[in-house]
């Protein structure tokens, strides 16, 4: 009997202790962070018979066990990757915004400048003074787009450079993962302080992706990140990797090595710090880009137009104040071939008016050419001509030598447009304040008219036909100086010496009227200038050159306020699942307080069965003498 009782009494001290060391190990790592309180499951000893009665043996320790909900996690995890994505996304925009509201704010500044310039040439067009103050204002619109391209090409870079720190501490936590399970493997029961962890590591990689964790029967796990691309399976570990972009080299992508495979990962469904910053680079910054380039480009075409509807100091016909955006140069800047490709691509601007922000994917399966268009629209091009061209909103691609069969290229219009921008003339007497199309002027469409070359003839008039199929040369009383022919001309067109070129999208009656003599102190042209400030010649008559660069600034500050509202949802979203895991796996001092009085209890009773028993041992002894 006594060693019955000593037997049951070393089971429940034993027990007891056990219990008060969990406690107490509780209460040490009560402020660890990721830390899962742990509780002693105690069972009943297995009985035994003895004269026909079934007698208790005490108790043992079953497990220690982690107060652990994988649901509750699974949530923390989600909301912790939705969290994360958008504080980054509210940290980008917010530099974007700072930029658009400091830096990129002159470049409008510095445009009404110019104008109020060109507005007191007006005044006095033969001054000096006046036309070297248009020009200094001209370099500063072309100094400050130039500026505020580097700077988006910068943002760029330095999203690129946090991409790469990120895809390192991603891969470090895949391998502290292998680590984490060998060790599960090698612990002979549940190790649950290295179980937590390994819920602290993805805890942190749900920062930077989406992640799933499935377990395995070897007491591993499977570790998922975005769309289900495997990051560790047990105890081997794939890489991320950034990889050269197709067919721009440049624009890096995701990518994971699995063994000897590298298999590129779509951006949109990573989720997390890393899906934020792949918008940030290859959405955001590049639509900025875009709607910088076309306000440069509408800016820099718009003046040119007029300059070279107009007459100089020097009674020249104007030429372009700004670098021409249809330079051959400038022209194929616009395409992005792969490496190694033969092709010979360029992209003319036609039509600001229809120019659209984004990028174009052109390719060609050997017998058919296919246009992505930046809304996703796939459409089927029939290129013709010599050479082989074709025109899609608002511009021109001209293929001198031709795409190979399966090849694709990006076609960009816009992007470059602020980088490009540059002043062409040196001399401030090039600025052509007269215009040479007089007053008898008449135009309802949309046609460009320009002199590209004086002759001895210097007054005459181009007249569209009502129906607008034909165009005819008149001299200013009428008569005919070259005949009707079908409109919009091939060319250029030459009369007596005297040329001239004339776009598409005239109207029925169109008059222009041309006048080369000079005029002293004419201004007909810098009053025109000055009509562009506000003239919708962008988004297909809706909208001015300063227009897009207040609709870009107002998009970015709805982006900014969305994302704001998305961080704020998300904090209160992260809070509601840190509290269940907190109610689940946390530890309560109180709690633990109440614990160890009452394991400390039953620890002094067994330790009075133990002397009990040893007394009763004691007295059996002392009656067998």
């Amino acid at each position: 009997m006594a060693f019955d009782l000593l037997n049951m009494g070393s089971h429940g001290l034993l027990t007891a202790q056990r219990q008060l060391n969990t406690t107490s190990h509780n209460i040490n790592n009560v402020n660890t962070e990721g830390y899962s309180r742990q509780s002693v499951e105690q069972k009943t000893n297995d009985p035994i018979w003895w004269g026909g009665n079934q007698h208790g043996t005490g108790v043992h320790v079953a497990e220690v066990r982690r107060s652990y909900d994988q649901f509750a996690s699974n949530e923390l995890n989600l909301t912790t990757t939705n969290l994360s994505y958008a504080n980054e996304r509210d940290t980008q925009l917010g530099r974007l915004d700072n930029m658009l509201s400091n830096s990129a704010k002159k470049i409008p500044e510095d445009m009404n400048d110019w104008y109020d310039a060109v507005k007191a040439l007006s005044d006095s067009p033969n001054d000096m003074g006046s036309r070297k103050v248009v020009m200094e204002k001209a370099k500063l619109v072309a100094a400050g787009l130039n500026e505020n391209y580097s700077v988006l090409a910068r943002q760029k870079s330095e999203t690129s450079e946090v991409l790469s720190r990120t895809l390192n501490r991603v891969n470090d936590i895949a391998k502290e993962l292998v680590d984490v399970h060998d060790g599960l493997i090698k612990s002979p029961s549940t190790n649950n302080d290295l179980r937590d962890r390994h819920q602290a590591l993805i805890n942190e990689l749900s920062e930077y992706t989406k992640v799933s964790v499935t377990p395995k029967n070897d007491n591993t796990f499977n570790i998922m990140i975005g769309s289900g691309h495997t990051l560790v399976s047990g105890t081997e570990a794939s890489e991320l990797r950034m990889v050269n972009g197709k067919p721009d080299t440049q624009q890096t992508q995701l990518a994971i090595q699995e063994g000897q495979s590298l298999k590129t990962i779509r951006n949109d469904g990573i989720g997390g710090k890393m899906a934020a910053l792949f918008q940030f680079r290859d959405e955001t910054l590049t639509h900025a880009q875009d709607e910088i380039g076309r306000m440069a480009m509408g800016f820099a075409h718009s003046v040119n137009s007029l300059q070279q509807q107009g007459m100089d100091l020097n009674g020249q016909v104007g030429a372009v104040m700004f670098r021409d955006m249809n330079d051959p140069t400038l022209a194929a800047s616009r395409v992005v071939l792969p490496p190694n490709s033969t092709a010979d691509v360029k992209v003319y601007i036609d039509d600001l008016n229809a120019l659209k922000k984004g990028e174009y994917s052109l390719s060609f399966d050997g017998s058919q050419h296919a246009l992505v268009t930046p809304d996703g629209e796939r459409q089927k091009i029939m290129p013709s001509g010599n050479p082989a061209a074709f025109t899609v909103d608002g511009f021109r691609v001209e293929m001198d030598a031709p795409l190979r069969a399966g090849e694709q290229i990006l076609l960009r219009p816009t992007r470059t447009g602020a980088a490009d921008i540059s002043v062409a003339i040196k001399d401030p007497s090039q600025i052509a304040a007269q215009s040479y199309l007089s007053s008898a002027t008449q135009i309802q469409g949309q046609a460009d008219f320009a002199v590209t070359q004086r002759g001895p003839l210097n007054e005459f008039q181009v007249a569209i036909s009502p129906d607008a199929s034909q165009y005819a040369v008149l001299d200013m009383k009428g008569g005919i100086l070259k005949d009707p022919a079908p409109y919009p001309p091939g060319g250029e067109v030459a009369v007596n010496g005297t040329a001239f070129t004339l776009s598409g999208g005239a109207a029925g009656g169109d008059v222009f009227a041309v006048n080369l003599r000079a005029a002293q102190g004419d201004n007909g042209n810098l009053l025109r200038m000055q009509a562009l400030q506000s003239a919708k010649i962008m988004d297909e008559g809706r909208a001015s050159v300063l227009d897009v660069y207040q609709g870009l600034n107002t998009e970015m500050g709805v982006q900014k306020a969305s994302a704001a509202r998305l961080k704020d949802v998300g904090n209160v979203e992260k809070e509601a699942a840190a509290s269940r895991v907190a109610e689940i796996s946390g530890v309560n001092l109180d709690e633990e307080a109440a614990n160890m009085m009452k394991f400390q209890q039953a620890y002094m009773a067994s330790s009075r069965i133990m002397t009990v028993a040893n007394e009763t041992f004691d007295t059996l002894l002392n009656v067998a003498r």
